[in-house]
């Protein structure tokens, strides 16, 4: 009898580890997770010879991909949620009344790694320069940040964890101010209203958020709509991204709500998450340029309908030079991405300032390296990055170029700037010690 059961058992057990591995080879094995790029079927050759990464490249394939690998993670990750209050994602924050909130946003909501002043002053310097350029297109420009869902809804976070004082978003709104560049604080919008607009179990604004937004948007725009009161249909519809990544296996899904657009698309399909959309509609008036993340997967529609034609674009370099005459440009940023504003480089061709500004400079130590490369058609990008000198934290860039003098796109490691094709760059400009200085500058050697 013992032998019976210990053979019954030990054939259980066997069978149990060659179902992964025998549903891997029947059917392929399991999909990706949300976010999650697994690794391609190893190759036994490579360029002609082995491939001596073999073993490794098919262990971590057979690993990526074993059958009930997604229910097995969902289970432990669920076990942990309700033992320990623990998430198993690393990017997924658990919060109070089964709220998700995205980790990496952790920082923006204490405070612990603000931006510096020379970024946040090269953020503003460089939305006034995209402002002005729509500007003397005769058009308009708004900027606005998407706020972190845990900026909103603070009292849903783990109660260990404390609101910091510091916040990049006060400190560029209030630069953007002085400056008198158009911005829309949202956190004002999402305030007024009692039931939360934002996913529980999903880093974004739901469809009634994104409406919210969209009529505080184009009221700043001069703009009437009214789709947040408006008739919308609601159903559990909606999974989670921030759920997808802790529960991979789960069936759970979230209300959100239906609008119907009043648009047509002229390019690519439906799919809200193309890098460009291209709309047309037949009650809006106007062309727009919006650049937008993944906020705008649900915002764009109520904008597409109150513009004759619009682009949307996911790109994070800003081309405001691709801007139609009279056109509006608009920029949506999610706060926790506020330093895209000085990683990603924003092209439009370069302002001409009087000379006068630079008469009184001093040479000063220091110098700028110079790298060229093609920008928009017409128009050749300068990079330059410092070598012996720091700018200060408020210190605009300029450039001289044939004797005329042209604003740069500040950066806090050096600048960049659009000149027409054929330019070369004389001197460079830039305040540092508290002293306005002429920098040489040097093209870097290959």
């Amino acid at each position: 009898m013992k032998k019976t059961l210990s053979l019954i058992f030990t054939v259980l057990f066997l069978a149990v580890c060659l179902v992964p591995g025998l549903g891997l080879l029947l059917t392929g094995g399991a999909d990706a997770a949300a976010n999650e790029i697994l690794p391609a079927a190893p190759a036994i050759a490579a360029d002609g010879d082995f491939n001596p990464d073999f073993l490794a490249e098919t262990a971590a394939y057979v690993n990526g991909r074993f059958s009930f690998r997604l229910e097995g993670i969902t289970a432990w990750a669920k076990l942990n949620a309700a033992l320990f209050r623990a998430s198993t994602a690393e990017n997924v924050l658990l919060g109070r009344d089964c709220w998700l909130f995205y980790a990496p946003t952790i920082h923006d909501y204490t405070g612990d790694a603000p931006m510096t002043a020379r970024e946040l002053y090269c953020a503003a310097r460089t939305l006034y320069l995209l402002q002005e350029y729509a500007e003397n297109r005769g058009g308009d420009f708004l900027f606005t940040a998407a706020p972190n869902k845990n900026t909103l809804y603070p009292e849903y976070m783990p109660a260990r964890t404390r609101l910091g004082s510091v916040s990049d978003m006060d400190a560029l709104y209030a630069l953007l101010g002085e400056m008198g560049v158009s911005y829309l604080d949202l956190r004002d919008v999402f305030s007024q209203e009692a039931e939360p607009l934002y996913f529980k179990t999903d880093s974004h604004w739901n469809a009634k958020g994104a409406a919210l937004a969209a009529d505080a948007l184009l009221a700043a725009l001069s703009r009437e709509s009214n789709y947040f009161s408006g008739t919308v249909s609601a159903g559990n519809t909606h999974r989670g991204d921030l759920y997808e990544m802790l529960y991979p296996a789960g069936k759970e899904l979230e209300e959100d709500f239906t609008y119907a657009p009043g648009f047509s698309f002229t390019a690519n399909t439906d799919n809200p998450d193309r890098v460009t959309i291209t709309t047309e509609s037949g009650v809006g008036t106007g062309t727009l340029l919006c650049y937008r993340d993944s906020f705008g997967r649900n915002l764009y529609p109520y904008l597409a309908e109150n513009f004759a034609s619009a682009e949307f674009s996911r790109r994070n370099e800003y081309t405001a030079a691709t801007l139609p005459g009279g056109g509006t440009l608009v920029i949506e940023l999610v706060e926790r991405n506020l330093r895209y504003l000085v990683e990603y480089d924003s092209l439009a061709p370069a302002p001409e300032r009087d000379a006068s500004l630079v008469e009184t400079a001093a040479l000063g130590d220091g110098r700028a390296v110079l790298t060229e490369s093609a920008g928009t058609e017409g128009y050749t990008l300068f990079s330059g990055t410092w070598d012996g000198v720091t700018p200060d934290d408020a210190s605009n860039v300029y450039v001289l170029s044939g004797g005329a003098l042209y604003e740069a796109v500040p950066r806090p490691d050096g600048f960049i700037v659009s000149l027409p094709v054929g330019s070369t760059i004389d001197a460079v400009y830039a305040a540092a010690g508290g002293n306005f200085s002429r920098l040489s500058a040097v093209y870097a050697i290959d």
